[in-house]
């Protein structure tokens, strides 16, 4: 079975590179549409009178306020113009203020199908030549002059802003939004298990309702907002407090480095975000807090890190806290599921097909979601936030000092994926650039590189009846993993030799430089991987790799070259290395990767 997978780890302070065809990806089939208790469960809280020409809000514990009422609807021509004046009017109270993309709102190019974001900041409203402060979004518009506009192409618009949102919110538990195509409008809401609407109805003859909605965002609380208030903020910054901690002080806060180390991107997955941590009045980062949005199906992660601990795994980490936060389930409480959608087979206006008038004519009898799309056999997915904390930090493993070093942190690295299989049963399954971190070790007898996250892990055996699926981190995925194969040890140790192939190449960077054989390692389908890695890893191709190492790591190319033998001989072929399963045969092959990491690292002493 073909799983999709999270996108992969990067640092939070560098930029999305997700293009629409990613966020296709990752939301089609997870939609969920038109649901008819949406509007009652998410503004039932807000309810608006129309009192001689006024809306009045009367709801229990919210800031009493009173609206005019313009006197007709604004048509599709005129509602960018009326959303600005008339919200700007009508702010006292409201919690922020709206922002209109500069660029879009000259209507000529609202005719020719270019969107317009409309989007609720938390700060004042930036410059229009301001770059959009995505870390201060609360909620998300898309508007559209011509309801003939490509719907899909208008929806995975919205859902760009909401990627965005969600990248710099990585706590954010969802996030609310609304998509407006000509008259029609439909309100959403994002969170990690997908997205969901409401009817889709007519602005014109349904005005009141748009416009009690629209001042309702304005006047929500955090909560409705869905912003996670574990996290809460002083003069020190963002803290969080650990009642009932295993090892770091129960009765004691501690503070978020302010960028998380690492994220995952994509709106439905994971959405796995790290902080660093330190104790008040300490200057050193003393842990690693990691919130994860896991599938409900899946093994906790805390499971597998007390069982390494419990069997003395080398080098493993130290688990210091755990807690279940929320669930996709209980946020959606009150809905009912059926099954989820994907996008219809209708032409996109970016690619050829039918011409914008042949467009407009097939769409020109449908309104919303439910008719440019169509029901799968997949149901919802409850996804659980936890919150878990970990020791040691360490350095990300970029950033280590010398080429003697990096080696010595991937020997130590292998060690324990060594011990985690044999003395716990634990096979890792994601060996990545993001899962291997760099210890500054007191002494000689400490590991110089660990592996971390076990969110992938499983504990073996795995029961030979469950289909296998494709696991890990797209750069760094065996040929055999790539082909369905059952995930084996053997993979994660071909994972070791793509990362530091990866690392050498991109020399200290995020990634290899423009050019690089390895930045098509992460673009196409899995055959087509497979295909491009049974080549690159070739007796004669695999020369071209090396030719990419920078000259400070040329000492390294008979180390690569050692590997890529043992990994593939050339009677097997590029498939890989047909070993016994007798721990001894197991074992032998380890110590074979090892000791290539030995000869190496020995050489620098001489």
């Amino acid at each position: 079975m073909k799983n999709d997978t999270d996108h992969d780890f990067a640092p939070a302070s560098s930029a999305s590179t997700t293009d629409d065809q990613d966020i296709h990806d990752n939301i089609n089939g997870r939609m969920h549409g038109p649901m008819s208790g949406f509007i009652k469960k998410h503004f039932n809280n807000f309810q608006y009178v129309r009192h001689d020409g006024e809306l009045k809000l009367q709801a229990a514990g919210r800031q009493s306020c009173i609206c005019a009422i313009p006197s007709n609807a604004p048509s599709p021509d005129d509602f960018l113009q009326w959303f600005q004046n008339y919200l700007s009017q009508e702010s006292d109270g409201a919690r922020g203020e709206w922002h209109i993309s500069r660029d879009s709102i000259a209507f000529e190019h609202e005719r020719t199908g270019n969107g317009t974001r409309l989007l609720l900041n938390k700060a004042p409203s930036p410059a229009n030549n301001a770059e959009i402060r995505w870390d201060q979004v609360q909620i998300i518009g898309q508007f559209y002059h011509q309801s003939g506009f490509s719907y899909r192409d208008g929806l995975l618009s919205l859902c760009r802003s909401a990627h965005e949102v969600f990248a710099s919110q990585p706590t954010r538990l969802f996030l609310h939004g609304f998509y407006i195509r000509g008259s029609f409008v439909e309100f959403w809401v994002f969170d990690r298990s997908g997205l969901y609407c409401s009817d889709v109805f007519d602005i014109q003859t349904d005005f009141i309702q748009f416009l009690s909605i629209i001042l309702s965002y304005q006047r929500m609380t955090d909560q409705d907002l869905g912003e996670l208030d574990t996290i809460k903020t002083d003069e020190g910054g963002s803290y969080m407090m650990f009642d009932g901690a295993e090892t770091i002080p129960s009765f004691g806060k501690h503070y978020l480095e302010r960028k998380p180390v690492a994220s995952r991107e994509g709106i439905v997955g994971s959405g796995t975000t790290c902080y660093r941590i330190r104790m008040p009045r300490s200057s050193q980062w003393s842990a690693i807090l990691k919130f994860k949005w896991r599938w409900a199906r899946e093994r906790p992660e805390d499971e597998l890190l007390r069982l390494a601990h419990e069997k003395g795994v080398w080098g493993a980490l130290s688990l210091d806290y755990f807690e279940e936060v929320e669930s996709t389930a209980n946020l959606r409480q009150g809905i009912r599921w059926g099954t989820q959608r994907r996008f219809s087979t209708l032409p996109s206006s970016k690619g050829p097909g039918l011409t914008l008038e042949q467009r407009q004519e097939a769409t020109s009898t449908k309104r919303g979601f439910a008719d440019y799309t169509e029901e799968t056999n997949n149901y919802f997915q409850n996804r659980i936030l936890t919150c878990i904390v970990t020791s040691p930090v360490g350095r990300p493993l970029h950033t280590f000092c010398s080429l003697q070093e990096l080696l010595q942190v991937f020997r130590d690295a292998i060690k324990c994926h060594k011990s985690l299989y044999f003395d716990a049963a634990i096979l890792h399954q994601d060996v990545s650039a993001g899962n291997i971190i760099i210890l500054d070790g007191e002494n000689e007898e400490s590991p110089r590189g660990i592996l971390i996250d076990l969110d992938s892990a499983v504990q073996l055996p795995v029961d030979s009846d469950i289909e296998p699926d494709i696991t890990g981190t797209r750069p760094f995925m065996a040929i055999g993993v790539l082909k369905e194969e059952r995930h084996t040890f053997r993979h994660d140790l071909e994972s070791f030799l793509y990362v530091l192939l990866w690392i050498l190449i991109s020399n200290r960077s995020d990634s290899p430089p423009e050019g690089s054989k390895l930045q098509q390692w992460s673009k196409g389908d899995w055959d087509e991987l497979a295909a491009r890695k049974c080549l690159d890893m070739g007796q004669d191709t695999f020369q071209d790799i090396l030719n990419e190492f920078p000259r400070e790591f040329h000492s390294a190319k008979p180390l690569a070259e050692s590997l890529r033998r043992i990994l593939f001989p050339l009677q097997t072929g590029v498939d890989g290395l047909e070993i016994g399963e007798t721990p001894e045969d197991v074992n032998k092959f380890y110590d074979g990767i090892i000791d290539a990491f030995e000869g190496a690292i020995a050489s620098y002493d001489r």
